[in-house]
């Protein structure tokens, strides 16, 4: 692989940007695996790739998000959506928040852990512009 040169970078964010409608993280600490993180993440893979959307939602996996209470926990980011934070992800959850969050776009109320409120419009994680 050859070095990257400058300007390559600000490409490569550009292109991974524009190739993807959405992510979901999975929270994938000790306390997250031991809830059941990774067989979540699994069943994440079976259905978005399912429906066709394994190219387009990019699915990841990430440490602690420190809601360690509600493990499995995981963010979706979908295009047009506030970022959620679902938490209690089983295996039911899982495909719903497949069918109906990500294909469906309506928020799963009965797993969500926190989302942004309509008054301020923040983005919960990094404090920007939603």
């Amino acid at each position: 692989m050859d070095k990257m040169k400058k300007g390559d970078l600000e490409k490569f964010r550009k292109n991974y940007k524009a190739d993807t409608k959405g992510e979901i993280m999975i929270s994938m600490g000790t306390c997250g695996i031991a809830a059941g993180g990774d067989a979540v993440y699994k069943i994440f893979q079976e259905e978005l790739k399912n429906n066709g959307l394994e190219e387009s939602v990019r699915l990841k996996k990430t440490g602690c998000l420190g809601m360690c209470f509600c493990e499995p926990n995981m963010v979706v980011k979908i295009e047009g959506m506030p970022e959620i934070l679902y938490g209690n992800v089983d295996e039911k959850a899982a495909h719903s928040i497949v069918s109906e969050h990500i294909i469906k776009k309506n928020i799963l109320n009965n797993y969500v852990i926190f989302m942004p409120s309509k008054d301020t419009g923040r983005n919960i994680f990094n404090d920007r512009e939603a």
